[in-house]
């Protein structure tokens, strides 16, 4: 019997995330839905992003909105900070990064339910020192160097980034697509919000080159060339794809295949792509399945 963990979910060649900074874009982040929402009838593919949320920009209307899109699974989120006003390195006093990481992830738990997992270091001000104290809170933090991440290779903390600019044009946003294709790599496009304004905005991207964009990862998406998920949903699969095994032994109804994943259960539970015989499973870790 012939088994593999896939790299991607759905046996993909890439995977590729969306991250929209700071949280309180109303009108970006309802055209960003209503573009999800239009590949999703259209295709069947469902992307979902993430909103790396500062606690302090989320007004109630905005809370609103983020609900609605939590809910219906076109976004999760990640933390960005209180204030958007610490940086994460060794000229910051430490009990304010401790104080920063610890209120950002109980108010966001206090806010949407659920504590986040992963966090988002604002401004790109951040160093080995600061990661250090963020990995006593969070999985993961996605930092502002530009950078294809590769499975394997990936340091947690310093995880890579593609910049959406309104100067970008539209080859060059298909073109990073293209390269996380070629080297079976992860792209984390960080995106603040999109206009139709012909001004220059900090990180935005002209709302054209966004819907032409997310039409080409659709396609791309259906071939299966890119799986086109949530930072979290990357995180949690490849850090789980790293740690995991596979055991096989016959059973009484067939033969038994089992997702070994030593980390821990209560945060390291997403069905990962197991490839058996040449036929595609969804397995949770721990999770044992007859074929």
């Amino acid at each position: 019997m012939n088994t593999k963990i896939c790299k991607y979910k759905n046996n993909a060649k890439s995977a590729f995330s969306f991250v929209f900074d700071d949280g309180c874009y109303g009108e970006s982040t309802e055209w960003t839905y209503e573009i999800f929402k239009g590949i999703f009838e259209k295709t069947g593919i469902k992307f979902k992003a993430t909103s790396a949320q500062t606690v302090s920009f989320i007004s109630p209307n905005m809370k609103k909105i983020w609900d609605k899109l939590f809910d219906e699974g076109y976004y999760d989120y990640c933390a960005h900070s209180i204030t958007h006003c610490i940086c994460y390195c060794k000229n910051t006093p430490v009990e304010e990064m401790h104080k920063d990481a610890r209120e950002t992830q109980i108010k966001l738990a206090q806010m949407y339910g659920s504590k986040p997992l992963t966090y988002a270091t604002p401004g790109g001000g951040s160093d080995e020192f600061g990661w250090s104290i963020l990995k006593n809170y969070y999985i993961a933090n996605r930092n502002g160097n530009d950078k294809i991440n590769i499975p394997g290779e990936i340091d947690w903390f310093n995880i890579g980034t593609f910049t959406a600019m309104l100067k970008r044009t539209t080859e060059e946003y298909t073109a990073n697509i293209d390269e996380i294709i070629e080297k079976g790599g992860w792209s984390v496009q960080v995106n603040h919000w999109i206009t139709k304004k012909e001004e220059d905005k900090f990180h935005s991207q002209s709302y054209d080159t966004f819907v032409k964009e997310c039409d080409y990862l659709a396609e791309k998406a259906v071939s299966k060339d890119v799986w086109v998920c949530s930072m979290n949903e990357a995180v949690l699969y490849l850090q789980e794809a790293e740690s995991s095994s596979l055991t096989i032994k016959d059973g009484e109804k067939g033969t038994e295949v089992t997702l070994v994943c030593p980390l821990d259960k209560e945060i390291y539970n997403y069905p990962l792509t197991v490839e058996i015989d040449g036929k595609l499973y969804d397995i949770k870790p721990n999770e044992t399945i007859v074929v």
